[in-house]
């Protein structure tokens, strides 16, 4: 693993909000930081799952969803098996990795969908 857990979360979450001081929209903030980190998903299980799950946290935080970053978020989320980090990190880290994974697919499902990109 390359990164500590918090570590990565908050770098993620600055890069974003970096994005949004340039006056970018919060989709398109968004869509910049994901592929910032695109090279970090690659390094493995550990580090994809963090960046999908911070990305889905973001998401979450908009008042609308973009149909497509719903789309791609809940294929990458549905394809993570979070099982293989259990032996790979701390029980606590992987506990909450989990129950973040598990509030992210109940809250989605509860944003307005948007087809128009702000």
């Amino acid at each position: 693993m390359h990164w500590e857990y918090e570590k990565l979360f908050e770098a993620i979450n600055e890069t974003y909000q970096e994005f949004k001081l340039e006056n970018m929209s919060v989709t398109k903030a968004l869509s910049r930081t994901l592929s910032e980190f695109e090279t970090t998903m690659n390094l493995g299980i550990f580090e994809k799952s963090i960046v999908i799950i911070a990305y889905g946290e973001i998401l979450l935080s908009h008042l609308e969803v973009f149909h497509k970053s719903k789309e791609y978020l809940l294929k990458e989320l549905n394809g993570l098996s979070l099982q293989e980090l259990e032996d790979q990190m701390p029980l606590e880290q992987f506990n909450d990795l989990n129950a973040r994974k598990k509030l992210i697919l109940d809250k989605i499902e509860q944003k307005p969908i948007t087809t128009i990109l702000d």
